[in-house]
């Protein structure tokens, strides 16, 4: 993930958390949030899995849809030994699929299956994506008629 990304994160984060206003959601390209060798980011229930095997599903359902859109949605920020970190559990997809497909797609491994898969029946101006210059993009920008948004959650 790069600085600007991370300047921004920390300080959506911070002021979130300071206002309690948690109406916001922020999403990262999985790229940037599951990149292995990044320790300012952290996938699933208490890193038990790493990033790779998320890495994989994605790579399964771009094999399937090569104009799927994938994201990670952020929950928020810890500090340890004072090096912050983002924490999420949530991958964002935006693909022609039917929910039956990505779901058999993500359901197929028996180590690391979602929890919960669905629509995002939703998409509010709330939402943002986060850019590689830290800028937020409102993700309803990405939206259009011809693809479906889904959710995948791991507990």
């Amino acid at each position: 993930m790069l600085h600007k990304q991370k300047e921004t994160i920390l300080a959506v984060l911070k002021s979130n958390k300071v206002s309690k206003n948690y109406e916001r959601t922020y999403w990262f390209s999985y790229q940037d949030f599951l990149d292995p060798e990044d320790n300012f980011t952290s996938f699933s229930c208490e890193e038990l899995d790493g990033k790779q095997g998320y890495i994989a599903l994605i790579g399964n359902l771009l094999n399937a849809d090569a104009n799927a859109k994938v994201f990670v949605e952020v929950y928020g920020f810890e500090e340890v030994n004072s090096e912050p970190f983002i924490y999420a559990d949530t991958l964002i997809i935006f693909s022609k699929l039917s929910l039956s497909e990505v779901k058999q797609i993500f359901q197929e491994p028996k180590d690391i299956f979602p929890d919960d898969i669905g629509e995002v029946t939703d998409l509010a101006e709330r939402s943002f994506i986060i850019g590689s210059n830290g800028e937020l993009v409102p993700a309803a920008n990405l939206f259009s008629d011809e693809v479906s948004v889904y959710y995948c959650w791991w507990d």
